[in-house]
């Protein structure tokens, strides 16, 4: 019996909850609260900046009714970031919600699952936010800076995954009480604009010559506890290639480094037959390794799922055939007699 998923939470008491499986990978809505950012002729001011004048420009803009899937990027018990999808009040300005539902001492707190904890210093306020040309540029509290030097890159890694996972964002620019950064404030990392990539959990594989890498983000699993897992994001940095999908699954094969809390739910003895791309679909063929799960009847849902993130999260694609010794997979959980879309929701949550 393989490990289930963590389930939903909500946020909205009263609020029933279907279970999905997979990751939110877009929002559908474009932002547009503002901060007290450079001079834009086209920026609607929705959300007071620091300093600014009372007025209509400056109220926060009203919740509207209903509820809305969003991915939110938190520290897992091992440390590493891990998007998770929460049911929210629907809200004007949702790229600013969501960054306040990262932040230690707010509204996330009742919803974690043990271990998890939110990556934003307590007391981090959004003072606001623009959109423009798919820049966003956040403005946070003075409270943004309390953190510890090893928490920079992960603070940043968050951030820009959980903000460019909206559509209409794909670059991030950081402000602490009205002024742009240049570098962090405590380890002093340089940051210009943020995007997805920069990566996630960043690692270098062994052999790999630091500046002359290609990185890769694979999914591999968390174990939360003897019945739980959920999925955890890693970028690795493998030697130069130019076949970056066949590069995807031979990683997710090798698994995680040695001596990680990590695993890869893709049995080692896996052979890779073929991978391509063609149009907004990636075909991987692989060996019947892959249906070794369950007393031999089926794919692991676990592999089949790392599989689909990984490959649509480095190649562009928006699809993915599955095929054994040249056959679609169609056992278990999956049918991959047609493509299959990359997955809506990650790591959802229920208790």
């Amino acid at each position: 019996m393989g490990l289930r998923r963590i389930g939903k939470v909500t946020a909205v008491l009263g609020v029933s909850t279907v279970l999905l499986t997979g990751c939110g990978l877009f929002g559908p809505e474009q932002e547009t609260s503002s901060i007290d950012a450079p001079p834009q002729a086209d920026v609607v001011l929705e959300e007071k900046p620091a300093g600014a004048a009372s007025g209509n420009a400056g109220e926060a803009a009203e919740q509207v009714q209903g509820t809305a899937e969003r991915t939110v990027y938190l520290f897992d018990p091992n440390g590493y970031v891990v998007p998770v999808s929460l049911t929210l009040p629907k809200e004007e300005g949702a790229a600013k919600q969501v960054l306040t539902y990262m932040v230690k001492g707010g509204p996330v707190e009742t919803m974690l699952p043990t271990g998890f904890s939110p990556v934003l210093p307590e007391g981090t306020k959004v003072l606001g936010m623009t959109i423009k040309e798919g820049t966003a540029t956040v403005d946070f509290s003075k409270e943004f800076k309390n953190y510890s030097a090893e928490q920079e890159k992960p603070i940043l890694d968050a951030i820009s995954r959980a903000l460019t996972e909206f559509k209409t964002i794909k670059n991030v620019s950081i402000w602490v009480n009205g002024t742009p950064l240049s570098e962090m404030p405590v380890d002093n990392t340089p940051i210009s604009l943020l995007n997805r990539d920069t990566g996630i959990n960043v690692e270098l594989a062994e052999g790999a010559i630091p500046g002359r890498t290609t990185p890769v983000t694979v999914y591999f699993q968390g174990q939360l506890d003897d019945q739980r897992s959920y999925l955890v994001p890693v970028t690795r940095l493998i030697p130069e290639t130019d076949d970056v999908a066949r590069a995807v699954v031979e990683e997710l094969i090798k698994g995680p480094k040695e001596g990680s809390p990590l695993y890869s739910s893709i049995l080692s003895t896996t052979k890779v037959l073929d991978v391509n791309k063609k149009a907004d679909t990636v075909t991987v063929n692989l060996s019947d390794d892959l249906l070794k799960y369950d007393n031999g009847k089926e794919a692991n849902p676990e592999a089949i799922e790392s599989l689909l993130l990984s490959l649509t999260e480095n190649t562009g694609a928006n699809k993915v055939q599955v095929m054994v010794d040249g056959k679609p997979v169609t056992s278990g959980a999956f049918d991959f007699s047609k493509p299959v879309d990359r997955p809506l929701q990650i790591n959802s949550m229920q208790f």
